[in-house]
């Protein structure tokens, strides 16, 4: 019966389209309920916080900034004490980054200050992001800093090579034939097409 089979036909795609519609809102329900991790999950966890809440924030942020400049700079004196040039380019890159975001993360908790005051919470939400990422960004420069003195720790400084001369007879700037066969790369010792 033709009728018969079409009506089948369409019940099977109404059935399939909402097992489909249905697993797409469950896995659109799981995404949204996932918890956020990074700089972004940061901001959106702390963005509905009070206003007090993102002053005492940002004045945490600021004293875990300026403790990570203390660190780079305990750093960078080790190794100067240590004379590895390379740790110090490493570090003084680092510092110098470090320091800079302290002084934006400095400014943007006064104007953000000022905004709460003014009731600005357009802007306020702008400084605090600012704090958020400026934090975040310390933390990432604090874990390399602490990189470059680990490489310097693990060199050992010194590197002494031995060798003695095989050539014993002959002249070691004779002339030595070359092949045109020769490409001068000697083939693997096994090759992918045999």
């Amino acid at each position: 019966m033709p009728g018969r089979e079409v009506v089948v036909s369409q019940m099977l795609r109404k059935v399939v389209c909402g097992l489909a519609l249905s697993m797409g809102c469950a896995a659109t329900v799981a995404h949204a309920q996932a918890p956020p991790i990074g700089v972004s999950s940061e901001i959106e966890r702390t963005s509905s916080t009070t206003p007090q809440e993102k002053m005492g924030y940002a004045e945490d942020s600021n004293a875990e900034i300026r403790e990570g400049e203390r660190q780079v700079s305990r750093l960078l004196e080790q190794a100067r004490k240590d004379g590895d040039l390379e740790a110090i380019e490493c570090l003084i890159s680092r510092l110098t980054s470090v320091r800079a975001l302290l002084q934006v993360s400095e400014r943007a908790e006064g104007s953000m200050r000022d905004a709460i005051t003014a009731g600005e919470e357009e802007k306020a939400n702008h400084e605090f992001r600012k704090i958020a990422v400026a934090v975040s960004k310390t933390r990432m420069l604090l874990a390399e800093a602490q990189r470059c003195a680990a490489d310097q720790d693990m060199e050992s400084g010194t590197t002494v090579v031995e060798w003695s001369d095989q050539l014993t007879e002959g002249d070691p700037f004779e002339a030595v034939e070359i092949s045109p066969f020769d490409v001068s790369i000697d083939p693997p010792q096994l090759s992918p097409f045999l």
